[in-house]
């Protein structure tokens, strides 16, 4: 008797999943052409306000556009990415998959939160 997780991901076609990858890459992409270009406009308004000679306070408080969060967006992927590839890698080593792949996953992507908001707690200090 096989588990039903895997009966229902053998019925799936497999050009789902490579429709699905396709629109990941393109959504990736998409987003990485905005950031530049957003980065690219913020320089842009920057120097704008720069040539115009405004106070120093005004122009400091105009341009800090960069939150909180988006100063540790990197860590915050890193540590997620990092720990589910290492929960993919001990999926991979206790195979067939069942529910304890869900636990290995869910264990890791933890893990990995729990590491950023280490990562936080020791950078506010």
């Amino acid at each position: 008797m096989k588990p039903i997780f895997i009966t229902l991901l053998s019925e799936i076609d497999p050009d789902v999943y490579k429709v699905i990858v396709v629109i990941f890459i393109i959504l990736l992409v998409m987003r990485f052409i905005i950031s530049i270009l957003r980065k690219m406009l913020d320089h842009k308004l920057k120097n704008k306000i720069l040539d115009q000679g405004i106070s120093k306070d005004l122009a400091s408080s105009i341009l800090q556009t960069e939150s909180y969060d988006e100063k540790h967006n990197n860590i915050k992927w890193f540590a997620i990415l990092l720990t589910t590839g290492i929960g993919l890698f001990i999926t991979d080593q206790y195979l067939p998959l069942g529910i304890h792949s869900f636990g290995i996953m869910a264990i890791s992507i933890s893990i990995g939160f729990l590491a950023y908001y280490l990562y936080l707690k020791r950078f506010d200090k």
